[in-house]
């Protein structure tokens, strides 16, 4: 329990005393350790910038590590007549493909089977059905189960580790005359594994049916109307069909997004480069650095093993070259003359700096022993230390202050004490002369 500390005694403020005292205290020990602390924060925050960098460009480089990272390409479809292309067909390019044009007719589309239900006066009432339909090797009773009901329970077969592959809803015709549709969810003349009940309350709505379609004069069908196994890489969605028209497919290397890619990669590499070069600048007029990294030589490390493993790859011949300043510049032109002339030659060099590249990243951003996880593990453990550095002289302080707080109670009750006294002296000697007068 604190004492309190009046200064009825004295008339003296000692509690400002105490307050303008711990203040002095503070500054003395630790606000040097607060700046200090202030300092560290500063360099992990410049640390968890060159983590963020360095991350960036380990994916730039795992986007050029592999042959399939270079396929990269479009696509373009023309019409033989003035139906758009776009209308019948839709296409998507990825890797594996290549270069290619191809005539494409739709025939068909594959269509998911439908059955439909005799008419019911109710959704919600019971049918008056009889016996099981058998759906997939699932048994569905009809005894006194109402169109919602029989929903509800095939609809609850359609999941788990043997799905059977249908979908139930009810369909309001008219006023008392609602029926069962049941839809393959696939697509395809393989339809729906169903057995009727002995009353046939089923029949056919709609046929399933595969797609069928001509690619170059040659038929193919397919179950679906998403087709990704005829041309490699290429995955065709067919959208709708018809026999008179040819659509042309173009398929060509995609040399801008390659370009891109490689560009994305300068980017992140100069990104960093240049954060690093903003710490080490130094402002002489001023008489001040550039970055609270200034002079760090595991900084200056990460910069000389990055920039060493891109000169021993040479790649000043596909249009990359280093500035003064160490930032990586890239000629377009340059680069995409060289993938025209040497296209897998080009690529098998990419791919050789973006692995060295990567073993190197990979190196630095470990999450265990990394250069950076080791800096900034050495940075936190400076912050922690000086937190319970701050901590001790906090208490320290805290027990001083109370010790002159318990001074300054007793001082200023003797003084109160010593007052008191010397009031009732007064007083004494004032009676006294006056009874002698």
């Amino acid at each position: 329990m604190g004492l309190s500390l009046s200064g009825v005694g004295s008339g003296f403020d000692w509690q400002t005393m105490l307050e303008q005292l711990r203040q002095v205290e503070q500054n003395q020990y630790i606000k040097p350790l607060e700046q200090q602390k202030n300092n560290q924060e500063g360099i992990l925050s410049a640390w968890n910038t060159v983590s963020t960098k360095l991350s960036n460009l380990l994916s730039a480089v795992q986007d050029l590590k592999d042959v399939g990272d270079f396929d990269v390409f479009t696509s373009s479809l023309t019409s033989s007549n003035a139906t758009a292309p776009e209308s019948l067909l839709a296409v998507t390019v990825g890797s594996g493909a290549s270069k290619g044009r191809f005539d494409i007719q739709v025939t068909n589309l594959a269509k998911a089977e439908k059955l439909q239900s005799a008419s019911a006066a109710s959704a919600t009432e019971a049918t008056g059905w009889t016996g099981t339909i058998t759906i997939k090797g699932h048994d569905v009773t009809l005894d006194g189960k109402s169109l919602n009901d029989l929903r509800d329970e095939i609809n609850s077969l359609n999941t788990g580790s043997n799905p059977t592959g249908v979908m139930a809803s009810v369909l309001k015709v008219a006023d008392a005359d609602y029926r069962l549709v049941l839809t393959s969810t696939q697509e395809g003349s393989a339809g729906i594994q169903f057995t009727d009940a002995p009353g046939d309350y089923f029949t056919m709505l709609q046929a399933g049916q595969d797609a069928a379609l001509t690619i170059d004069g040659i038929a193919v069908t397919r179950s679906s109307n998403t087709i990704t196994d005829v041309i490699p890489g290429v995955t065709l969605q067919l959208r709708a069909e018809d026999a008179s028209t040819t659509v042309t497919l173009q398929i060509d290397r995609d040399e801008k997004g390659i370009s891109d890619k490689i560009q994305s990669f300068v980017d992140a590499y100069n990104g960093l480069v240049q954060f690093i070069n903003d710490q080490f600048t130094y402002n002489a007029v001023a008489q001040k650095a550039g970055g609270v990294l200034f002079g760090d030589a595991p900084l200056r490390s990460i910069k000389n093993r990055l920039q060493s493993v891109l000169m021993d790859q040479q790649l000043f011949s596909y249009g990359i070259t280093f500035s003064r300043q160490g930032t990586l510049e890239l000629d377009v032109q340059k680069f995409q003359d060289a993938l025209a002339q040497d296209f897998s030659g080009t690529v098998s060099k990419f791919n050789d700096m973006a692995q060295s590249l990567q073993s190197v990243l990979n190196a630095l951003t470990d999450p265990v022993n990394g250069t950076v996880t080791t800096q900034k593990k050495s940075v936190q453990g400076k912050m922690d230390t000086l937190d319970r550095r701050m901590q001790t002289l906090e208490r320290r302080i805290d027990a001083d202050m109370e010790r002159l707080k318990a001074q300054f109670i007793a001082m200023d009750n003797a003084m109160n004490t010593m007052n008191n006294q010397m009031t009732s002296l007064s007083r004494l000697f004032a009676g006294m002369f006056k009874d002698k007068s």
